[in-house]
């Protein structure tokens, strides 16, 4: 189930470019949990793991191909990507 702090800070970020920039410069997602809650907005890396997991999971079959193939899709504020080690 989604955590309805993370959506209206989800949603909070698309309307705002500033906000959006300062997420961009997060290097993890716990860095982008604490950001959120220095705008008052309480949810964790974890919450946020879970958020992308679900919104993978409606994701149409075609929009999924397009992610495997690393196209970025319309909507999503941040792009997975693997980091060999």
């Amino acid at each position: 189930m989604a955590n309805p702090q993370l959506e209206t800070f989800l949603q909070t970020a698309k309307g705002d470019p500033a906000l959006l920039e300062r997420l961009s410069s997060c290097q993890n997602l716990d860095a982008i949990a604490e950001l959120g809650a220095q705008q008052g907005f309480q949810f964790s890396g974890v919450d946020l793991v879970k958020h992308q997991a679900e919104a993978t999971l409606r994701l149409s079959r075609d929009d999924l191909e397009a992610a495997a193939a690393g196209v970025e899709l319309e909507g999503h504020l941040w792009l997975m990507r693997i980091v060999w080690r």
